[in-house]
């Protein structure tokens, strides 16, 4: 080949591989790649060339984060000339944006709001301007040190009929003024920080007909119900329950299949009790119930139907330092799990309550998989636990289908030997396979007892043998 045919195909394949090929992709491809940025990013691509110098005007999601914005100037090292210089560039770049549909509008941002400034009239105007475009997705998350929160949201907020998916946080004391709620396309709703009652939660499902997804975290609940047709998976994490003690909390969702529930807790170590619940699910296939507060359940409320609303699952997690005690109450009158094929245990000492997870599992005549986690921690604040050999003689396991016993449990646990013994006899018939792992030495925050949410997150695995 001659060598200036050789000099030519060298610069072709340079040039090609020089060649800017995300630029000739259609608008709205492009829009998508520019959706993982946020709103100070894309606009700086308007800096590229000619081809983006206006992508971002069209540019139909936006995502606003206050937390990655970076401020300059003389107010660079507070927070309030940080928070000014934000509102100045939302309010810019959506006066700057070209009149077309947005698919997804994101805000979120701290500081401090003066009673006299125009901060609220800035971030109502941005919602506003969203809800007038079509908007789909709308996330809202605010940490402000004003009572002004409860005026940001506009009440258009709660009637605009092409939203989907909300997500709302941090806007307490608010909701109160609103007088309806008209969503008939809102599919997905989460609520972080929010004081929810009785009035609010009946027009929200009154006006939300296809509503298939909530997730209530960190909320206030002064609701003594839930009701809802279309509901399918509902999540309540780390929500505080102002309740009676006469009064308990119903969810009547025929359609729900996950439920995912987690008490409440406070940062001031004051113990909140659990409430007592009555599900009424009966479509539902897998659940989640993590107890690691006292159930402030009398000896005459073993009915509270935790365990009978989730007898039709097919998955099933028990958690929770408090969870022995949910056994312990509904198990006399406990249905039989005719459907439930995985199971899983976290943190119920069987040292001690051994015949808890036996009496249990004998309402489990279809288990095929068990998994259980932390199996003989320490229980009581750290001190070591006498074994318990009453509690560990129980009928053996009368299900046949159980396949597999994963069982994890601290290294430094003398109990666990035992225990194993036992767990051996009792699922003799079965012929399942125990794996058995070691989580190292046991975690524990001296002077705060055993916290199960931070020992699950810096657990590690040690080793695995097979039985």
């Amino acid at each position: 080949m001659a060598p200036r045919t050789c000099d030519m195909e060298r610069v072709g394949r340079r040039s090609r591989s020089d060649a800017d090929m995300i630029s000739s992709l259609p608008d709205c491809l492009i829009h998508v790649i520019m959706s993982f940025l946020t709103a100070q990013e894309a606009v700086r691509t308007c800096v590229l060339s000619k081809r983006w110098e206006k992508l971002w005007t069209t540019l139909p999601f936006l995502d606003f984060d206050m937390s990655k914005f970076e401020c300059d100037g003389k107010h660079s090292g507070r927070i309030e000339g940080k928070f000014e210089r934000f509102l100045d560039f939302v309010s810019m770049t959506l006066l700057h944006r070209e009149t077309s549909d947005m698919h997804k509008f994101h805000v979120s941002f701290s500081g401090k709001m003066h009673r006299s400034s125009k901060h609220t009239m800035f971030i109502r105007s941005w919602i506003v301007y969203a809800l007038k475009h079509n908007l789909q997705v709308f996330k809202f998350y605010s940490d402000v040190q004003d009572l002004l929160i409860n005026s940001l949201l506009p009440l258009g907020v709660f009637t605009c009929a092409s939203l989907v998916d909300v997500s709302i946080s941090r806007t307490f004391p608010p909701l109160g003024n609103i007088k309806v709620i008209n969503l008939p396309a809102l599919k997905r709703l989460y609520l972080r920080f929010i004081h929810l009652d009785q009035a609010f939660v009946e027009m929200l499902f009154c006006g939300c007909p296809v509503l298939e997804i909530l997730h209530l975290k960190d909320c206030c609940c002064l609701y003594s119900s839930i009701n809802s047709q279309s509901l399918k998976y509902l999540t309540v994490e780390t929500c505080i329950s102002f309740l009676n003690d006469n009064e308990m909390e119903l969810y009547n969702t025929p359609s729900l299949l996950s439920f995912c529930y987690t008490d409440g807790y406070s940062s001031d170590n004051v113990v909140y009790n659990i409430p007592k619940m009555l599900l009424k699910m009966p479509s539902l296939t897998c659940a989640s119930i993590n107890i690691d507060r006292h159930i402030g359940w009398s000896a005459d409320s073993k009915n509270s139907g935790i365990l009978i609303g989730l007898s039709t699952v097919q998955n099933l997690t028990l958690s929770g330092y408090m969870i022995k005690d949910l056994l312990a109450y509904e198990l006399p009158n406990c249905l039989e799990f005719s459907n439930l094929k995985d199971l899983s245990v976290e943190c119920l000492c069987l040292s001690c309550h051994f015949n808890l997870l036996g009496s249990f599992l004998n309402h489990c005549p279809n288990l095929e998989k068990l998994f259980l986690h932390r199996i003989g921690f320490r229980c009581e604040h750290g001190e070591e636990v006498h074994v318990n050999q009453e509690a560990l003689k129980i009928a053996p396991f009368k299900g046949g289908r159980l396949k597999t016993v994963d069982v994890q449990f601290y290294r430094c646990d003398k109990s666990v030997p035992l225990v194993l013994k036992y767990l051996q006899d009792t699922i003799e018939n079965s012929r399942a396979q125990i794996i058995v792992t070691s989580l190292g030495h046991y975690l524990y925050r001296r002077g705060k007892g055993f916290n199960s949410r931070w020992a699950r997150k810096t657990s590690k695995l040690y080793s695995t043998r097979l039985y």
